[in-house]
């Protein structure tokens, strides 16, 4: 956590000294991702079979501030989940009868993440829709796990158990990078939009000091969001 506040107060420094030299945005955006815990070639998959991705949210609060031309820094603070799911369907031959019984287990891993994105913007700032893309690296912390398991009941599901797991094995810090395109909509001296992102962890997942396990974070995500100008 102190390399975390000490990157964030650099980059607090970093956009004060900017933004009085041009007109700084702040805004917010959350949405939906699509999760995955994967290994290089299904290396995890050799052990544990097909895994699912999860369904998780994500948000955060950024800064957009402008360098020159269509090009601006957007750094952002806010949190996301990843991990994977395993799913099955087995049949149990109960007195002659096929009787489905199965059930989920998934595993829920919460970043504290910090993008430190660029963004270009095209056509002209007051056009009422510009399409844009960005790209950068992010830096996030493992804050917390779980594992959320139910189980499938002939007519009915149980109630998900969630159950907290020890973080030992994990490497906490996740360095890793994002890229995405989006659509951004003027309303009045605001602005609202939508994006798409992909985000892949370039670290390792686990911190294992005899195996080197190639495991990593990978996520599709929708977003929406808004700007609004500072002093504005």
């Amino acid at each position: 956590m102190k390399r975390l506040r000490h990157l964030l107060t650099a980059l607090s420094v970093v956009c004060v000294g900017l933004s009085t030299q041009a007109q700084v945005s702040i805004g917010a955006r959350g949405g939906v991702s699509l999760a995955k815990t994967t290994g290089n070639g299904g290396f995890i998959e050799n052990f544990t079979g097909n895994l699912d991705y999860i369904v998780s949210g994500n948000g955060a609060i950024f800064l957009k501030v402008p360098i020159a031309g269509g090009l601006s820094f957007r750094p952002e603070l806010g949190y996301k989940q990843s991990g994977a799911g395993i799913s099955s369907n087995n049949l149990l031959d109960l007195i002659g009868v096929n009787i489905p019984l199965g059930g989920s287990i998934k595993q829920r891993l919460t970043y504290i993440q910090a993008p430190m994105l660029f963004q270009y913007d095209f056509g002209y700032e007051d056009s009422p829709v510009q399409p844009y893309l960005i790209a950068g690296p992010t830096f996030n912390y493992l804050a917390d796990g779980k594992i959320v398991s139910r189980a499938d009941l002939i007519l009915f599901q149980t109630q998900p158990t969630r159950t907290k797991i020890g973080l030992g094995t994990f490497n906490r810090f996740e360095v890793g990078a994002a890229g995405g395109a989006g659509l951004s909509f003027t309303v009045g001296n605001s602005k609202i939009f939508v994006e798409g992102r992909y985000e892949r962890g370039l670290t390792r997942l686990y911190d294992t000091p005899l195996v080197r396990v190639p495991v990593h974070n990978q996520s599709f995500s929708v977003l929406a969001g808004f700007a609004i100008p500072l002093g504005q």
